[in-house]
């Protein structure tokens, strides 16, 4: 195979992913549009596995969390919504913008995202919920993300 012919293949390639990463983003960003218009007379709980057997449950009818046989009551807060977006796709970072976006309806700054983190960690730690508190991770730069499954 020429040169010419690689280069042309490898451009057909690298347009397709590129069709393809904007194609999920917009699915994504549709599913989050419809979660937040459709409204619903019972929502099911948010339940995420980790590979060790332990499940968090999130219960929007109670405004509760459940991890290993332990139950914390969040209230109708900025952070149990917080936890509850971030459960919903557990493992994966979400951009700060996304949540300010998804969870004030008014102008806020990154600083309040960093500090509904904080309370909620503490409340979870006050609950006993140490553990999962530990596993809301923001390291990465602008993002935050419910690690369930730690590398």
């Amino acid at each position: 195979m020429d040169n010419t012919h690689a280069d042309r293949l490898l451009t057909a390639a690298q347009t397709l992913r590129s069709s393809l990463v904007t194609m999920v983003t917009q699915v994504d960003d549709l599913c989050d549009l419809i979660e937040k218009a459709v409204p619903r007379a019972h929502v099911s709980p948010v339940v995420a596995a980790a590979p060790n057997g332990h499940q968090l449950r999130i219960e929007r009818s109670t405004y509760s969390v459940q991890w290993r046989e332990r139950r914390c009551v969040l209230g109708n807060t900025t952070g149990f919504a917080l936890l509850e977006r971030l459960a919903r796709r557990p493992n994966e970072y979400v951009n700060i913008d996304n949540l300010l976006d998804d969870l004030w309806a008014s102008t806020r700054t990154y600083s309040t995202v960093r500090s509904t983190v904080c309370r909620l960690k503490t409340k979870l730690r006050d609950a006993d919920m140490a553990d999962l508190a530990a596993l809301i991770d923001g390291r990465m730069y602008g993002h935050y993300a419910l690690l369930l499954r730690r590398p």
